[in-house]
């Protein structure tokens, strides 16, 4: 994505065009609202209460934090990337609403090592920040440790070993037809053998996962099964994240039109078993 405009603001509420940002959708609003949004609709769906003490571990720039603590809980948000934290903490001290925002803190740390100081939560929240944590289980069963005797973990997670040929086939066609129309911004277009090409997106999908050593399906949800109740277990479009990186239609309307039937599209194949999914939801209770 490379570096973000020095004003550059992560809010919901605050969403505006920002040119530079070319392969984030933050550069877009009505692209963040279909991503972002919808990461902090789908986890304050679960949250358990109307004032409730939150942690977000991995809260990067502190969308979610921050439109949390918004709906009167008290967050602390944990990330071991001091520069994300520094927007974070700039963007909660710029926030027109915080007259009625809950306690809002963030902390530079890595989850691992990070001390809670005898402190409990009534929730915590991984969002997509799990599959990059080694020993996902120590993770989790770390959790299960800071929560009250009511609590919940909420996690939102990236599942890269479950994209699989039905969902690169779907992929392909998809950005093959921008890219014929102009209106996909890659480096290498795709080329008309589906098979080849297919074959490249998967390698280039699941190498990536390898080389990033990020945690698969089964490393996360069986610790997650194993020490919480299930309460919820979804599975969310992700796959539409990465079209919206080189998206370049030139009418805002229609590129919205677009972007919202992309991500519905992706939810019905999804529905149907026609594709297989890589981000799920689960929420379980102590």
């Amino acid at each position: 994505m490379g570096e973000p405009p020095r004003d550059f603001t992560p809010d919901l509420r605050r969403l505006k065009v920002w040119p530079t940002m070319e392969s984030s959708p933050w550069r877009q609003p009505y692209l963040a609202d279909l991503t972002y949004g919808e990461m902090y609709r789908l986890a304050n769906a679960f949250v358990p209460g109307r004032k409730v003490r939150i942690l977000e571990v991995g809260c990067g720039q502190g969308f979610l934090s921050l439109e949390l603590a918004r709906k009167g809980h008290d967050v602390l948000g944990i990330d071991v990337d001091e520069k994300v934290v520094k927007t974070a903490r700039r963007v909660m001290k710029s926030d027109a609403y915080k007259s009625n925002r809950g306690t809002l803190e963030y902390q530079v740390s890595d989850f691992s090592s990070w001390n809670n100081l005898g402190k409990l939560y009534d929730l915590v929240i991984f969002n997509r920040v799990l599959h990059h944590i080694p020993r996902p289980n120590k993770a989790v069963d770390k959790v299960k440790h800071l929560l009250t005797s009511r609590g919940r973990i909420i996690c939102i997670e990236y599942a890269y070993d479950r994209f699989e040929r039905r969902s690169a086939t779907w992929f392909y066609h998809i950005r093959r037809v921008l890219e014929q129309a102009g209106w996909f911004a890659s480096y290498k277009r795709l080329s008309d053998n589906i098979q080849v090409s297919v074959n490249r997106i998967m390698k280039d999908w699941h190498g990536h996962g390898r080389k990033e050593r990020l945690n698969r399906f089964k490393e996360m949800h069986e610790p997650l099964r194993k020490l919480f109740r299930e309460r919820h277990f979804s599975w969310e479009p992700y796959i539409f994240w990465d079209i919206f990186m080189g998206l370049r239609i030139p009418s805002v309307e229609t590129e919205i039109g677009f972007a919202r039937s992309l991500k519905a599209m992706e939810k019905a194949l999804i529905e149907k078993a026609a594709i297989s999914p890589i981000l799920f939801c689960f929420v379980g209770d102590v």
